[in-house]
């Protein structure tokens, strides 16, 4: 791949493209949903990991077996519960890197809506969504792999990627789909719900933190901070136990939000094992991504996942992504650096760091540790 990356400097996006007139795509782009839907009876080798990469399913231990996972009734930062709330968020984000939110101000219809309407899309046919496929230099848009690299391991799943956040930069005539009906005023309904759990657990992280409640927001461009929805389709899969849906990797941004559709299949790495998400109804997952890592000086952990597939099932999730512009300037907080306590990382910018990203894939945690001093 061609390290001479570009940034889209029409809309500032975190979202990196290569110079187009070097990059087209080496070999055909196969749509795995449709790939599914002839009944293949085996794995093309294009999408089969190494051994060391394959997702054990036989094996996998289901998150929440022993009590630990961190499930956190958001609600308790509006009542008594505070104190109490704010150190489980805490512990949640030193200790895991994720939780699962319940009883958050995202409305449960709105969600359901979200999700079908999301559905509804990938039901189409598949030349109604071909209209929308994503270019070798973009990843906005209907895709089906990350890269244009010729022989590279592919993820055993499509993708609709678009910005919601800020109004200014998302194209919602060229960039959204027109079918199904509902799905532009859908989506513009969880937007500005999410936008507004977004900031106010920003807020809820600078202050377990300690520090003042905007710092965070104020450094990554709050109330404009990108939000960048990528809706995942993962189809049956005739050998599930050799390959994945998402390869290993931790995000790259500030936060991410996740909504499902109650399939199990997301794993989280917690020191050498990996551990199967148990979805819980109406719940968002958060992930601490490679950026919030970086500003609480490691004191947060972004969380190393991958996603698994499954034989019989189709399996859908929506990630949110919080993304800063690629020239916002990145480093450990000053408040949080002292002798005693000295920064880890050494400054970057957003693009920077992105940059590293996309030209190499996904490599686990390779790129946040790479910055460190």
């Amino acid at each position: 791949m061609n390290a001479d990356f570009l940034i889209h400097q029409e809309l500032e996006t975190p979202i990196p493209i290569m110079v187009e007139e070097e990059l087209t795509w080496k070999e055909p782009v196969q749509r795995v949903q449709a790939l599914a839907e002839k009944g293949l009876k085996e794995v093309p080798p294009s999408y089969i990991r190494p051994v060391s990469e394959r997702p054990c399913l036989d094996k996998q231990i289901h998150l929440g077996d022993d009590g630990s996972i961190p499930v956190i009734d958001f609600s308790g930062l509006e009542d008594h519960r505070r104190e109490d709330t704010m150190d489980q968020i805490s512990r949640a984000c030193e200790e895991w890197g994720f939780f699962q939110l319940i009883n958050h101000c995202v409305p449960v219809p709105v969600m359901d809506r979200t999700v079908a309407a999301a559905r509804e899309f990938f039901d189409l046919p598949l030349e109604e969504k071909q209209v929308y496929a994503n270019k070798p230099w973009s990843l906005v848009g209907y895709g089906s792999r990350i890269g244009v690299t010729e022989g590279a391991i592919l993820d055993w799943g499509d993708y609709f990627l678009h910005y919601l956040w800020p109004l200014d930069k998302r194209d919602v005539d060229q960039e959204w789909p027109r079918k199904p009906a509902s799905y532009v005023e859908t989506l513009d309904e969880y937007t500005h719900a999410l936008h507004n759990l977004c900031s106010r657990l920003l807020e809820a992280l600078s202050e377990s933190l300690g520090l003042r409640k905007d710092y965070i927001g104020e450094i990554f461009g709050w109330p404009d901070t990108n939000l960048v929805l990528r809706i995942n389709y993962y189809p049956p899969c005739p050998s599930p136990d050799l390959t994945l849906g998402v390869g290993s990797h931790s995000d790259g941004g500030v936060i991410t939000f996740l909504l499902h559709d109650n399939v199990p299949g997301l794993q989280v790495r917690k020191g050498d094992r990996w551990l199967l998400l148990e979805p819980i109804p109406n719940a968002i997952v958060v992930n601490i991504a490679d950026q919030l890592q970086i500003l609480s000086n490691g004191r947060f952990k972004s969380v190393e996942h991958r996603v698994a597939v499954n034989k019989d099932t189709v399996r859908m999730s929506l990630a949110t992504f919080c993304n800063p512009d690629v020239d916002t300037i990145i480093a450990p907080a000053e408040d949080l650096v002292n002798d005693d306590n000295p920064a880890l990382y050494r400054a970057m910018t957003y693009g920077e760091f992105l940059e590293s990203l996309c030209r190499d894939g996904l490599k686990g945690k390779d790129y946040v540790e790479s910055f460190r001093r």
